[in-house]
């Protein structure tokens, strides 16, 4: 069975808070042809997405139920909705991509559906804001914050303005 695979340096926790994996640069109809989305952790990018993995590791499943334009406001990038999840543990499963959504055969990591323990994901729904400051509570204190850029895309959404109307002023 063939699924859409992406190398995201979001962690469970964020991803699962946001409702799907985001900003990907896709073309939605190619990825709505499947029925499982497979997210690998990205750790080259910092500690911005919370990675909660090992490098590479495959650790996440969902039943993919939709792509929608991501709630980030970047043009041509989506959002990949999934109605249920399991946690998978496939180390070094995306080793040396180059890019970073694929599409993969689940066999060839070991994968099989029928034998993992599904639960329900909080739902998306397309022109929500963000909801990365909802994380679990397990979610360690440090991961919570945002850095500028975050914080101007969640507010671009939320009130639905382009990001570059969105000016940030600290004073400290």
């Amino acid at each position: 069975m063939k699924a859409v695979a992406v190398f995201t340096n979001r962690g469970l926790n964020r991803i699962l808070s946001e409702g799907g994996t985001q900003a990907w640069s896709l073309k939605p109809g190619n990825a709505k042809k499947f029925k499982y989305v497979v997210c690998t952790q990205n750790r080259d990018d910092g500690d911005w997405g919370a990675p909660t993995h090992a490098q590479g590791q495959g650790f996440l499943i969902g039943k993919l139920k939709d792509v929608l334009p991501s709630p980030e406001g970047r043009p041509d990038r989506y959002i990949i909705t999934f109605d249920q999840y399991a946690e998978i543990d496939v180390p070094n499963m995306a080793y040396q991509w180059r890019n970073p959504v694929r599409y993969i055969e689940l066999s060839d990591f070991g994968i099989d559906p029928d034998k993992l323990t599904w639960k329900p994901a909080q739902p998306y729904t397309y022109g929500e804001p963000l909801r990365a400051a909802s994380l679990p509570d397990s979610t360690p204190p440090e991961t919570l914050g945002l850095d500028i850029a975050e914080a101007k895309k969640a507010l671009s959404v939320f009130y639905r303005v382009p990001v570059n109307n969105i000016e940030i002023l600290i004073r400290g």
